[in-house]
């Protein structure tokens, strides 16, 4: 009888286990869920001084967590670069968060790729990485003027696409995201 209950005794654990993990993946989730508030931070700037999130209330934000020594978070730079030359004019806010820990490698990217967009230091993602719940990089939040967060894109995207500048200018115009 105590050999069968072993191995049934095994298997209840497992599918508990298995219960537990899945109902915190959906209730606690690991990111932030669209509508959720977006968490503020205060993070030092590559360019100098401190960058507090809340000044960019009113403007529709992509808030991108990278890292120069991740491929895709490089391959995608340059549309983050190109969108926030294209409409920060018209009120949207690029905003870049790098989790680089070598200060003069982040700097020697950015003179390289000539980037002109915001770029946070969260050194290890400590700060705003660890608010965010970013499970992996690049990670992006669009967050819509009112500081909510609209949409969550995991994975590098092309950012400056017909389609996404029409997304956004229609988020300028107060029509909802898809």
């Amino acid at each position: 009888m105590r050999h069968v209950l072993r191995p049934v005794g095994i298997v209840a654990v497992v599918v508990a286990a298995a219960f537990a993990y899945v109902h915190l993946a959906e209730n606690k989730g690991y990111a932030l869920k669209a509508g959720s508030e977006a968490p503020g931070f205060r993070l030092p700037s590559l360019a100098g001084g401190d960058v507090d999130l809340a000044s960019q209330r009113g403007k529709v934000v992509v808030l991108n967590f990278w890292a120069t020594w991740c491929p895709p978070c490089v391959a995608e730079m340059p549309s983050l670069e190109r969108l926030h030359r294209a409409l920060s004019p018209e009120g949207v806010s690029v905003v870049t968060v790098s989790t680089d820990e070598d200060e003069a490698e982040l700097r020697r990217f950015v003179a390289e790729h000539a980037l002109t967009l915001p770029v946070l230091k969260d050194p290890g993602g400590r700060v705003a990485a660890n608010q965010y719940r970013t499970t992996g990089y690049p990670e992006t939040f669009v967050l819509g003027r009112d500081g909510r967060v609209l949409q969550h894109v995991v994975g590098p995207a092309e950012w400056d696409s017909a389609e996404r500048l029409a997304s956004f200018r229609g988020l300028l115009e107060g029509v909802p995201a898809r």
